[in-house]
């Protein structure tokens, strides 16, 4: 009895469940069934609380299991042992009210599947009878900064025929209905399609059921400055299927690049993000959260793209692809770049090709090196794309060809020699055509430069001795002229070191003809004066004279004229204007007595001139 007792007692811990057994004395299962729930024989639904516990050990049995714990970071996957068949075409059992499985009576009465469950445990405890539930943890799904999450539903309704991306199942932009398919049997209600999902996973944590949903860690798009990325969209149905025409179009007898770039069953410019076709607005430059497997990224070049036709040109268009392209295009792809995914080779075509080999008018091989350069604006992005596919398509089937045959039909056209001397003017010209013929393509010709034309070695030695030869001749020229200027400089020099006396010369003949107006000015000055005081003497005479002779004649009237000449006779004695007495009287004995005399007289006459005109010099001091 005692061992009987024993072997019926069981201690349920707190972290343990019991699980019932019943092994017989009851009702058989149904069917089909596995779990009883109203205490047939076999495993019974309802699990037992931790606490002490007896049962007969004959009728039952009795087994602890661990409690289950889910860790954070992780999820639970429930797989049901018992329940209702899965419904044909559904992968996962949908949720029913079992308080998250602990309830497993309550689960299968609800109608609770075989097989794998949508719904998940998410981190905590739970005490589930793991003999109707199989738990399997996994961890939970980490999107990491700049990836983003793709997920595929594995179940829900079949992704109908002609679509690419599943159609969203919520018209919630901003916050999906399936909380970011952390609700599996959300999305399941609201009619979610199996396949690719457009909405993606944002950088963080979430509890994803994996079994219901695969999500794939991919890149983010990013959009290098100098660029813009032109996006296809591949969500919504397939495009005018019932619009096709049902025989080929006419070909045009005149076709011109006037023409459509592109049919509507080609491609479709659109601007609704839920249809196919090429979006009509390209994205900036930045990071986007793009989801690869619904849109297709084409990255093009908006700034100044160069183009080179020379030789030597592979290691910079390498150093470019390398370093530019490849990370553009892989970075658009969400993938890191491998050399299997970006053929670089092909790529370098976008900015190299050899050098353009032409033919001159006679008959010369020149090989020229030329320099394109292109811009294509933000806006025509789309049609670039829409017409071409890429850039290096636009540049291989129209940049190239049009510039080749421009300079091969250019240099038929004239001999080498005029080929290389009207270079500038070429240039010009194929600048020009580029610009009309590029414009229909939306594409800007900005620049085209000819760096170097390479000449045939026979015409290039000939041309190069003639050109000695002119230069030579040029320099025999040169050198004439310059002694024909050495002679000038010469003859300049004599006359500069003349230079001093001609300047004497010059100002002695200026001083002389300075001097003589001079005096002849003074002449004249004197002549003037003269003949002025002369006019002055001659009027004062006269009129002196005219009154003495009116005097005169009034005292002849009063004492008679000959008592008025007696008068006047002895006034001009008394001034000495009269001398009655000589100055000198010698007188003596003989001739030598005489003439001694007379030498003396004149010596003393000869010295009072003297005295008297220094005396009527001072006179006026």
């Amino acid at each position: 009895m005692f061992i009987f007792i024993i072997k019926g007692l069981k201690l349920i811990r707190d972290n343990e469940v019991g699980i019932l057994t019943k092994k017989m004395f009851g009702r058989k299962l149904p069917q089909g069934r596995i779990i009883s729930r109203e205490g047939e024989i076999g495993v019974q639904a309802d699990i037992i609380m931790p606490r002490l516990l007896w049962r007969n050990p004959v009728t039952w049995k009795i087994e602890k299991a661990p409690v289950v714990v889910i860790k954070p970071g992780e999820v639970g996957l429930v797989e049901s042992i018992d329940g209702d068949p899965l419904p044909v075409g559904r992968l996962l059992g949908d949720a029913v009210e079992c308080n998250s499985y602990q309830d497993a009576k309550k689960f299968l009465e609800n109608g609770g599947k075989k097989g794998p469950q949508v719904e998940i445990l998410r981190p905590g405890t739970y005490r589930i009878n793991l003999k109707v539930f199989n738990v399997t943890k996994q961890p939970a799904i980490t999107i990491d900064e700049e990836k983003i999450g793709v997920v595929v539903a594995q179940d829900g309704i079949p992704l109908p025929p002609g679509f690419i991306i599943s159609p969203k199942p919520s018209d919630d932009e901003t916050k999906p209905i399936h909380n970011f398919y952390q609700n599996g049997q959300a999305f399941i209600n609201s009619g979610g399609v199996r396949g690719p999902q457009l909405d993606t996973l944002q950088p963080g944590e979430y509890y994803v059921n994996p079994l219901l949903f695969n999500v794939k860690i991919s890149d983010i798009a990013e959009v290098p400055p100098g660029y813009v990325a032109v996006l296809r969209s591949n969500i919504g149905a397939e495009l005018g299927s019932e619009e096709r025409q049902k025989l080929p179009a006419k070909i045009p007898r005149e076709p011109g690049f006037e023409q459509p770039i592109h049919e509507r069953d080609e491609v479709v410019l659109t601007t609704d993000k839920n249809q196919r076709g090429i979006w009509k607005n390209p994205i900036a430059p930045g990071k986007y959260n793009i989801n690869p497997l619904a849109f297709t990224t084409y990255p093009v070049p908006t700034s100044a793209v160069t183009i080179d036709w020379a030789a030597g040109a592979e290691l910079r268009a390498e150093h470019r692809i390398e370093g530019t392209m490849k990370n553009v295009v892989m970075g658009l792809a969400g993938k890191k770049p491998t050399g299997e995914d970006l053929d670089i080779e092909k790529a370098k075509e976008l900015f190299k090709f050899s050098q353009l080999p032409v033919t001159s008018k006679d008959g010369f091989q020149l090989d020229v090196d030329v320099r394109m350069i292109i811009r294509i604006e933000p806006q025509n992005a789309p049609f670039v794309i829409a017409r071409f596919g890429s850039v290096a398509n636009l540049i291989e089937q129209i940049v190239h060809p049009l510039i080749d045959s421009s300079f091969r039909n250019n240099a038929g056209e004239k001999k080498a020699i005029e080929f290389v001397q009207e270079r500038s003017k070429l240039q010009h010209e194929a600048l020009l055509k580029a610009r009309e013929e590029f414009e229909r393509y939306h594409v800007e010709a900005q620049n085209l430069l000819i760096a170097y034309i390479a000449l045939d070695q026979n015409l290039l030695r000939t041309q190069t001795e003639k050109e000695i030869a002119i230069q030579q001749q040029e320099q025999y020229q040169q050198q004439a002229n310059a002694e024909e200027q050495r002679i000038a400089v010469q003859e300049k020099k004599a006359r500069a070191d003349k230079q001093p006396e001609v300047i004497a010369a010059k100002l002695s003949i200026d001083i002389a003809t300075d001097n003589a107006q001079s005096a002849r000015r003074e002449a004249e000055g004197i002549r003037d004066a003269t003949k002025t005081k002369a006019d002055g003497e001659s009027y004062q005479k006269e009129m002196v004279g005219k009154a003495v002779a009116k005097a005169y004649n009034a005292q002849a009237e009063v004492i008679g004229k000959g008592n008025l000449a007696a008068i006047q006779l002895m006034e001009k004695v008394s001034e000495g204007q009269i001398r009655i007495t000589p100055d000198f009287l010698v007188t003596g004995e003989g001739t030598t007595g005489n003439l001694f005399n007379t030498w003396l007289a004149q010596m003393v006459s000869i010295q009072a001139s003297k005295t008297k005109g220094e005396e009527k010099n001072k006179s006026p001091e």
